[in-house]
This record gives C-alpha cells, structure tokens and sequence, in this order.
C-alpha cells in the first residue's frame, strides 16, 4: 500500500551538503528544468517575491532558493514541518517507522516531484501555485510522471494530497486507488470541513500506518489503522472519509 502526501511551505532549515539521487529517475529532466528556472527567477528579488506570493517576512525564502545551487539536504520526512507532518511525527519516529515510510510513503514537491519520505532534499520555496517564468509547472509535471505510476501497478494507492498537488500528478485510472477527505463530527453529528483538523488527521492516519506491528497491504487495513489513531474511517466505493470528533 501506498500513501501519498501534499508537501508542506514551512520547513527544517539545514542539513549536510551531500550529493544525492532522488527517487524515480525519470522525473530528473523536468526537475532540472524547474530548478534552474527557479535559480534564474530568484536572481531577479523583486520579481521573484511577486511570483512566489512572498510578502515582507517571507524575502528570506529567496535567499533560501538560492542556496539550491550548493544544497543541504534531510530526508524528506524531517524537512518538511507543519500541521500535518508535526502531527505524524509526534513522539517521534523510530528506526522501523523511518524505514517503513522510505518504502510506502511519498509526497509530492513542485520542486522535485514525487519523491520517498526517505529521499534527502534541500530547503527550497516553491508551491503549487508558483509562477515560474517559461515554465508551466502542471504540464511540465504531468506528463513526466506518466512513466512513474507504472511503478505503482498492483499496489493500492490512497492519495491524501490536496487538490492543488493532486493536479499536478493526477493518478491514472489504471490503478487502483483510494482519495481521502477528512470531517471533524461534533456532538449533534454535524460534520464540517476544517483544513487545520485535515491535515492534523491525516498525519494521525499515516504515523497510525508507520507504527503498526504489520504493513497495511488491504482496504478492509485502513479502519485498524483510524482506530490506532482514534479516529474513524467510512469506506465509499474509492473514496475514504476520515472522522475526527470535536
């Protein structure tokens, strides 16, 4: 079973300066292309903070991109940082959980593409929604992970990115997989949509998935693993809902 996860804009600043290939070969040519147009396009400040969405505080994140040229890099688990990933990281990550998530879990960068949990990236800011001058980064990014999602066949997949990333590598119908949505249910049982309990579930859901005596392998695996994380799961068809109380 696979899972797959939105990235996140705030991260862990450093790392080691280490060379290191990214999972899926195939998406090098296109990641090439964005980190240097992202390299070019942060040479030039006050055009960068526009196509970026970068307000006063945020200037720093220029600097941050440039440094792409000489990275330092942290598994992709530790680099990215927030509701989510604060979420499925708290009381820590074990040796077993680290290694189960270099093998079932990844998420999806507008820099890099899909990549493992376990892959070593740089710090970088660049979201979904980033305008990079020459560069459409859904058609750049959409059709170089064509050749990707073979590597998933037989696998079930249970995308949890939000639509922005989703779009940017929807996947295919081929394969066989499962969307996740999260409601919060109050007492009366009203069920509302809230981003912050979205992602705090999820990261619930996934550090649920990492910490079990088994790797998860069927659908009918998903409900132990809501419960393990007190939460519970309604399973429609190829759309999981994921309820949290409140």
């Amino acid at each position: 079973m696979i899972f797959l996860l939105p990235p996140s804009e705030t991260k862990e600043p450093g790392g080691k300066k280490i060379s290191k290939v990214l999972s899926f070969k195939e998406l090098d040519p296109a990641r090439k292309v964005i980190q240097s147009a992202l390299l070019d396009l942060c040479s030039k400040p006050n055009v960068a903070a526009k196509a970026l969405k970068l307000g006063p505080k945020q200037l720093g994140e220029i600097a941050v991109n440039l440094e792409l040229a000489k990275p330092r890099r942290l598994p992709a688990l530790d680099r990215y940082t927030g509701t989510l990933y604060d979420a499925l990281k708290d009381g820590g990550v074990d040796a077993a959980m680290r290694a189960r998530s270099g093998k079932i879990v990844f998420i999806q960068s507008s820099l890099f593409g899909l990549v493992s949990a376990a892959d070593l990236i740089p710090n970088y800011r660049l979201s979904a929604g980033s305008k990079l001058p020459g560069v459409n980064l859904k058609t750049l990014w959409q059709a170089a992970h064509e050749p990707v999602w073979s590597r998933f066949a037989g696998e079930i997949v249970v995308d949890m990115r939000s639509n922005s990333y989703s779009d940017l590598a929807p996947v295919p119908e081929s394969l066989n997989f499962l969307t996740l949505d999260v409601v919060m249910e109050d007492r009366k049982g009203n069920r509302i949509r809230l981003n912050q309990f979205n992602k705090k579930a999820k990261g619930q859901f996934v550090r649920a998935a990492l910490s079990s005596k088994t790797e998860p392998k069927k659908v009918t695996d998903l409900k132990e693993i809501a419960e393990r994380a007190n939460l519970e799961l309604e399973i429609s068809g190829n759309q999981l809902l994921l309820i949290t109380h409140g």
